[in-house]
């Protein structure tokens, strides 16, 4: 494997989700628990879709309806500030921003001219879904045959997903990782997550890797730098490499 990585625009974003700036701080941007949500159909930011900007700008809405000064707020104070509030970024959210600067960064067409929903049949549904295109995508849309093809894992590429269909102990998770990097035989990819270990407030964007050992095993037989996530693997009901069309 030759090394690449996704340009410089997308891994810039991604280093603004792990360093967003609020209050003179920089955090790392909470995960979205999506169980916790009770908002139908509001903005983005508030369903865990948001961009670094729509969470700052979101969190600064909130301080000053609260009457907080997040200047005068630690870094974990402000991190707790927007888990109490249930502010952050989903995985399919972060993977949609993520990858919509990749295609822009080459000069192809947005995200949301790409994504398509044949499964949606109601011709009003199906308008809302194109215009609120990051509210309407998780982790099925991505994987959907109409989105992406199957990727065999010799030919793996930055921008590429791992996508993970009913995952946990109760198969109850989608997940999606995104590949950033190729590293020789690593596998360099990001994603947003809460590990049952992480606490109420230790979770969020999170970079980690794989190596391949042998190309022409299973992605679960190659060797991979955080067991949790191998565990979540192993748990999916349908685990593939994907690459949006």
């Amino acid at each position: 494997m030759t090394n690449k990585s996704l340009s410089q625009p997308t891994l810039d974003l991604i280093n603004d989700y792990q360093n967003l700036e609020i209050g003179g701080k920089k955090i790392n941007t909470p995960y979205f628990n999506n169980c916790r949500s009770q908002v139908r159909a509001g903005l983005r930011v508030l369903i865990g879709k948001g961009t670094p900007k729509d969470i700052a700008e979101e969190a600064l809405i909130l301080s000053l309806r609260e009457k907080v000064e997040l200047d005068k707020m630690s870094g974990e104070e402000i991190t707790k500030f927007l888990v109490d509030h249930n502010i952050g970024i989903d995985c399919s959210g972060f993977v949609y921003h993520i990858l919509n600067t990749e295609l822009k960064s080459q000069n192809k067409k947005s995200l949301n001219k790409v994504i398509r929903r044949p499964w949606v049949k109601n011709p009003l549904r199906k308008m809302i879904a194109k215009l609120r295109s990051v509210e309407n995508t998780g982790v099925s849309t991505f994987g959907n045959p109409a989105n992406s093809t199957k990727v065999n894992l010799d030919n793996i590429q930055p921008g590429d997903m791992i996508t993970m269909i009913n995952t946990g102990s109760d198969h109850n998770i989608h997940h999606v990782l995104l590949v950033y990097k190729i590293e020789n035989k690593t596998i360099h990819y990001v994603h947003s997550f809460k590990y049952s270990e992480d606490g109420q407030y230790n979770h969020g964007i999170k970079k980690e890797s794989l190596e391949i050992t042998d190309p022409t095993k299973s992605l679960l037989e190659q060797k991979w730098q955080e067991p949790r996530m191998l565990e979540h693997a192993r748990q999916a009901q349908e685990l593939k490499i994907v690459r949006i069309k």
